[in-house]
């Protein structure tokens, strides 16, 4: 393919010969645009996206100099070439710090233009090969991998937006870590010393650790927030009985460890441990109750290991944190996906654990359900009584609080659930042109302020320009600057038509700045000056 330029000289004389004289081709480009003056060329810039950009210094309305500031703002990437006839060092020093590739002085003859376009080509396909160079990212990656591991242990501990598990066990494939099981304990431990006084000793105290519970391998040992942790795992291969067996196994392999530090350090050691868990999304729950049996150390001063289920009545929070993934995933497929993933998801979360609540707790959930799935409905601008009833929220809660069964709640949830994803699909679907419809009112109320643009309307709206720009031009068939300049020139034709507004003051009316750019914007849109449409259409 082809690398794209812009043409930027105010002299279409030069442009024309630098564009008739040079065999573009040859060298692997394309001449997609040229620009009379540095405003012109960056709204061409904005709309066309070019690889190289060459551009002489002294224009009309914007300079190179600015122009090139502007480019390297909003499109770092592109190659920047001046043409020029000033030899002066203040313009090299810019260039300099603007990052030019190449200043070159005019005349520029034919040959000068190909060896400039020899280089530029050179380099250009040094940058592909640089960045997609697979050895030199597998180098940078290997480099890297410490920290992105570290990153990825504590995104377990730390979930802020919940990763699918299937993606965690992936992720953590790639990383050197095996997620693949399904049984997880979660312990830590704290120290009465200081470790900022002696970092040594935290560094021992994770070798310890390290060579006590890694010899198979399996375990994973980090460290977090000045605290070690441990990430005991296992697969139960569909062994329920397995459950008794894994805690009993990583509570003696916590006890050999605390056996080992009290050996080698002179200050109190305390582990706390967490409860089991069945799915990698849930680690960092064990790891919360790590840390919450870390709190009773103070109660219990003898005990050197506070396990959590020692502690702490058993209840079912295990289960409801298993129900609450389900649920999330419930919540996304609503969201996000089709209506045999909606029926599935809803399928999931009614299984076995679901089974096993009270009819007390089954009501509990479905409330909690229910809370989740009008937050989704609202964020659409929906009530669940609208989606999932007749509208009336008396007979919404009296629905709900028949629903003493696990069959009925299922049936239930799954006409509410596809209710609410057909209603927020077509609504996502349409989005785009209310998105459209939007932009054009603000545009159309704020196109004739001085300084109006791409970024004043994307921030009012709340999306990127490169957004804005891609979805304006596939539903309006015309960019945005376009759309803005016609507006702005319909407004201009029918002020010099009905007023007796001077140029100055009429190109003041519609947002130019600049009243001798509004005339070049006026008679390149139509083909006549200010004066001459007045005279004409009088």
């Amino acid at each position: 393919m082809a690398y794209t330029i812009i043409l930027v000289d105010d002299e279409s004389a030069v442009r024309e010969g630098i564009r008739n004289r040079t065999p573009w081709d040859r060298y692997n480009f394309q001449v997609v645009g040229e620009a009379g003056n540095g405003i012109e060329a960056l709204e061409m810039i904005e709309e066309l996206h070019p690889d190289v950009v060459i551009t002489d210094i002294k224009m009309p309305y914007l300079d190179g100099m600015e122009l090139i500031k502007e480019i390297r703002k909003s499109h770092p990437p592109v190659t920047i070439i001046i043409i020029s006839g000033y030899d002066e060092f203040t313009y090299a020093q810019q260039a300099i710090r603007y990052d030019v590739s190449e200043y070159v002085l005019k005349p520029v003859t034919s040959e000068d233009i190909c060896n400039l376009l020899e280089r530029t080509e050179k380099r250009l396909d040094e940058d592909i090969i640089r960045i997609q160079d697979q050895n030199r990212l597998k180098n940078v990656y290997k480099q890297a991998l410490p920290l992105i591991r570290e990153k990825f242990l504590v995104s377990l501990l730390t979930p802020v937006h919940q990763s699918p598990n299937a993606s965690l066990i992936s992720k953590a494939k790639d990383y050197g870590f095996n997620l693949e099981g399904d049984e997880f304990i979660v312990a830590t431990f704290e120290t009465d010393h200081d470790e900022q006084d002696n970092p040594l000793e935290a560094m021992a105290l994770l070798e310890i650790t390290l060579d006590v519970l890694q010899k198979e391998g399996k375990d994973i040992v980090f460290q977090f927030e000045n605290q070690i942790v441990i990430i005991f795992t296992a697969n139960s291969h569909g062994e329920e009985q397995y459950d008794s067996l894994f805690r009993k196994q990583t509570f003696r392999k916590v006890e050999q460890l605390h056996t080992y530090l009290e050996k080698y350090f002179p200050f109190s050691i305390v582990i706390g441990v967490g409860n089991l868990a069945h799915l990698p999304s849930a680690i960092a729950q064990s790891y919360r109750q790590a840390l919450e049996a870390l709190n009773y150390s103070s109660f219990y001063p003898e005990q050197h290991i506070m396990v959590i289920s020692d502690l702490e009545k058993p209840d079912t929070q295990e289960d409801k944190s298993h129900l609450r993934e389900l649920l999330s995933d419930v919540i996304i497929a609503v969201k996000l996906g089709t209506e045999e993933q909606v029926v599935e998801s809803v399928n999931n979360l009614f299984g076995e654990k679901a089974a096993s609540l009270p009819f007390e707790g089954l009501q509990a959930f479905l409330l909690e359900l229910s809370s989740s799935l009008n937050t989704l409905s609202e964020s659409y601008d929906y009530t669940l009584f609208q989606l999932g009833g007749d509208g009336d929220s008396r007979t919404f809660f009296s629905d709900l609080g028949s629903l003493n069964t696990l069959g009925k709640a299922r049936r239930w949830l799954t006409k509410v659930a596809l209710a609410i994803h057909t209603a927020i699909s077509g609504q996502r679907e349409n989005s785009h042109i209310q998105f459209v419809q939007e932009a054009k009112g603000l545009i159309a109320k704020h196109f004739t302020e001085a300084g109006f643009g791409l970024e004043q309307v994307c921030e009012m709206i709340g999306v990127s320009p490169s957004y804005f720009s891609s979805t304006f031009k596939r539903e309006m068939g015309i960019s945005f600057v376009q759309y803005l300049t016609t507006l702005r020139m319909n407004r201009a034709k029918e002020l010099l038509v009905k007023s007796e507004g001077k140029t100055y003051e009429i190109a003041q009316a519609i947002g130019f700045t600049e009243p001798n750019y509004f005339s070049f914007c006026f008679k390149r849109h139509e083909g006549v000056s200010p004066s001459q449409y007045r005279h004409a259409n009088r």
